[in-house]
């Protein structure tokens, strides 16, 4: 996660834009992202000119009728120069023509090659007036991104800010469009397992949530395990890559096996700009049409991918006329039905589409409105009987309604299915045939990370339920699993801190500490001996100073106790002694606290977190030896006065400070790499499994010959005799009543709403009545009902 101070920063500089006049949150991530994306350009060239490739900044650039030199292009220049105009005149001429610098640099591919055209549009929209607003801007990003050019986990804060940054938009895109919740994303890329060399496509890419997230996955599976940390909400951290082949990591991070596309040259702007922000050379993001018409060397071809991954828009509709004919179903077989497309649904051609794009053993994952799995249009049922016959899927997880909230509160499930068709098998899937999906896996999940009202607070530490469903995702096929199993990680909190400068300047002396410059670490990593739990950490800090303190606030209050007690021997009214120990522990006190005070500059200015700690406990000793000294002055006992200097105190409340500035940094929640059972059971199964075909028992049947009686066996299995003697489907393609269970996927019109086949569980129903009580009464509401029917009738009847 990152530092809260960083979080409030990001948010300071979205208000600085809103407030300039740019309130629509798009455009201001835009526009942010233009300035993020200006510093990194600057390293990135620098890196080109390392390896002895041309500066992109060679040249000019044209500002009315004079020309200057394309160096005041470079972030190092823009921050000094804080204009707008500066910016409108000359940074953004130059990043549109972008390309054209490149191809006059002359330089092999590095990644920044391919820009030119999704920058051609770029335009700075910051009213020219507002310059100190820019200055501000500029300052902020400065300041958040110093480092940005240094290896290690603070350069992934400049990504990290952006995922923040994007999630910040409260507002929903064009027809249908909203940002998918980052750990959903990470649950379905879990639930496809990508691997290193698969090409991973998002055809409806958005800002590259899936690409990225994909990527973070790769990298994480290639971590060790000791090095890898992994948030409350599934967000990874550490994920270096370090056991990867040198060809995995150069095939990751070039961007080959990453492809999205997306109708919104924004959004593809935005999504490019997030991918390299995130360490991808060159991301391969394009503005296309996914579900449009293709030429000859389109880059979207038939099965040329590994993994599908996408939260396409639906609630929309599509130009049929626009459509690529060749991969979605017709609406007829003759006449004009032949031409035109069974469809105009976005949320249905969609699915087409990755079927489309898949090799023969592809995954896929997507999230689809509840509508897809139950609807009863010829499109809906196609599509339906298509995945299920012709492909494997894998499993259904319907989702609670809440999850895009604030955006909609719209119903949705994720279809896993694998491809086991090729293009030009499809189709060839007979009535008779048996399906390829013989058993469908189903969860619900009806609590996550987050609460499911529009407000959406986190639920850290608690049960969640996605972590259960990945656990028994991967043991689907084992029936020896206890249904009402419970799986869920274990979490703990941990301190962690970034060495800055800061950090590095008040521990330049301990070695762990020097070692680990420009990293993330938890408080245990950095100083031996301290726990990562901040509680604990705190606790053990206590423990060993403030006896410290203690006796060198007795030390220096004891000159001013010791001169006051003197004075009090002399004063026979107890009032007069009373006001000698007020005026002597008030000075004995400020005393104590400015040398306390002195080492305020060995902690952190953002977080303040150890400060307020090491401030409670010297103001702790500084009541204990005011209460012991008040009471001697008032009594007149003498008090006796330990010799000391301010300079001996220096260095024992120096290295006190210093072992509470170990303290400084955030909280961050960690769950357990494992998952383990919940010793509570469930009360009723979250998960169950539904049949696609089962033929109904026929008892009554007997072959030809008259050898063999009943449909089934006496194991229970259909005989090949009764089946060959029957045919499922009339002429009309419509399926013959009582030849198949009722409760079967197929019997059901092929419904994929996991609702249909949930068990119903009597003991989950809360009441005082048995069960045979509660039939009886519905038995008696049903004679009732029955005798009320009957009465209407005979009243419309007899009028």
């Amino acid at each position: 996660m990152l530092a809260p101070h960083i979080k409030k920063n990001v948010d300071k500089l979205w208000n600085r834009f809103w407030t300039a006049g740019i309130t629509n949150p798009l455009v201001a991530v835009e526009q942010i992202t233009y300035m993020l994306f200006l510093k990194r350009l600057e390293v990135i060239d620098d890196e080109r000119v390392r390896k002895g490739r041309k500066s992109i900044y060679d040249g000019k650039v044209s500002v009315g009728k004079q020309e200057v030199t394309a160096e005041q292009c470079r972030w190092s220049y823009i921050k000094q120069d804080k204009t707008p105009q500066h910016l409108i005149d000359v940074v953004f001429p130059w990043l549109r023509d972008l390309e054209k610098h490149i191809a006059r640099a002359a330089s092999p591919p590095n990644g920044i090659e391919a820009i030119g055209s999704r920058m051609s549009d770029a335009y700075f929209q910051l009213d020219p007036n507002k310059g100190a607003i820019l200055q501000e801007a500029i300052k902020l990003i400065d300041e958040l991104f110093e480092r940005v050019d240094t290896v290690g986990d603070a350069s992934d804060i400049m990504g990290d800010t952006f995922e923040y940054l994007l999630s910040e938009i409260a507002t929903a895109g064009k027809n249908g469009q909203f940002r998918t919740p980052r750990h959903i994303i990470r649950c379905m890329v879990e639930l496809v397992d990508p691997q290193p060399g698969e090409k991973i496509i998002d055809p409806a890419a958005g800002t590259g949530g899936f690409l990225f997230s994909s990527l973070s996955y790769l990298l994480s599976k290639r971590t060790d395990p000791e090095q890898l940390r992994i948030e409350w909400d599934g967000t990874p951290h550490r994920v270096y890559g370090d056991q990867l082949t040198p060809e995995e990591d150069e095939a990751i991070h070039k961007g080959d096996y990453l492809v999205g596309f997306d109708n919104d040259r924004t959004m593809v702007r935005i999504g490019w700009m997030n991918m390299i922000l995130h360490g991808i050379e060159n991301p391969e993001i394009h503005q296309r049409d996914s579900l449009g018409k293709r030429n000859e060397n389109d880059p979207l071809q038939s099965e040329s991918f590994d993994v599908v991954l996408a939260n396409p828009p639906f609630t929309g509709t599509v130009d049929s006329a626009d459509l690529e004919p060749s991969i979605f179903p017709k609406a007829g077989k003759t006449g004009k039905k032949a031409k035109q497309v069974i469809t105009n649904k976005s949320e249905l051609l969609f699915v087409w589409l990755m079927l489309d794009l898949l090799r023969v053993g592809g995954r896929c994952a997507v999230i689809v409105p509840e509508g897809v799995l139950f609807g009863n249009t010829a499109a809906h049922v196609k599509l339906r009987c298509e995945l299920l016959t012709e492909h494997l899927v894998e499993g259904i997880i319907s989702l609670p309604a809440g999850l895009f909230q604030p955006y909609a509160g719209v119903k949705t499930s994720i279809i896993v299915f694998q491809k086991e068709t090729r293009r030009e098998d499809k189709g060839s899937w007979k009535q008779g045939d048996a399906p390829r999906t013989e058993i469908v896996w189903f969860y619900e999940v009806s609590q996550e990370a987050f609460t499911l009202d529009a407000k959406r607070n986190e639920r850290r530490g608690e049960d969640n339920d996605l972590w259960d469903m990945l656990a028994k995702y991967k043991t689907r096929h084992t029936p020896e699993v206890d249904e009402l199993d419970y799986y869920q990680p274990q979490y703990r909190t941990e301190r962690w801190r970034l060495v800055d400068k800061h950090t590095l300047s008040v521990f330049s002396k301990n070695p762990q500490v020097t070692s680990e410059k420009d990293q993330v670490r938890s408080i245990a990593e950095l100083f031996a001996g301290l726990p990562a739990d901040p509680e604990a950490a705190y606790s053990k800090i206590l423990k060993e100073q403030q006896p410290v303190l203690n006796e060198m606030a007795l030390t220096v209050m004891s000159r001013f106790a010791h001169e006051a007690a003197l004075k009090a021997k002399t004063k026979k009214l107890k009032k007069h002694r009373v006001k000698l120990a007020q005026d002597a522990m008030k000075r004995a006190a400020s005393s104590f606290r400015s040398l306390c005070e002195q080492h305020k500059g060995l902690f952190d200015k953002e977080e303040k977190v150890a400060l307020k700690l090491y401030q409670k406990a010297y103001r702790q000793a500084l009541t204990a030896a005011e209460k012991k000294y008040y009471g001697s002055i008032v009594v007149g006992q003498p008090v006796h006065f330990k010799e000391f200097s301010k300079e001996k105190l220096t260095e024992p409340l120096e290295n006190a400070a210093r072992a509470f500035a170990q303290l400084d940094g955030y909280n961050v929640v960690l769950r357990s790499l494992e998952v383990f059972r919940h010793e509570e059971a469930l009360k009723e199964a979250k998960h169950w499994t539904a049949p696609v075909r089962v033929y109904a028992v026929h008892e009554d049947w007997m072959s030809e010959d008259g050898k063999l009686k009943g449909s089934h066996d006496e194991n229970g299995e259909v005989r090949p005799e009764y089946l060959t003697s029957i045919q499922l489907y009339d002429n009309k393609e419509k399926l013959i009543e009582n030849l198949l269970d009722p409760d079967c996927i197929e019997a059901r019109n092929w419904n994929l709403s996991a609702g249909q086949y949930k068990p119903f569980n009597f003991d989950a129903i809360k009441s005082d009545k048995s069960v045979a009580e509660m039939i009886r009464e519905l038995q008696e509401q049903e004679k009732k009902i029955i005798d009320g029917l009957g009465k209407l009738l005979a009243m419309v009847e007899e009028g």
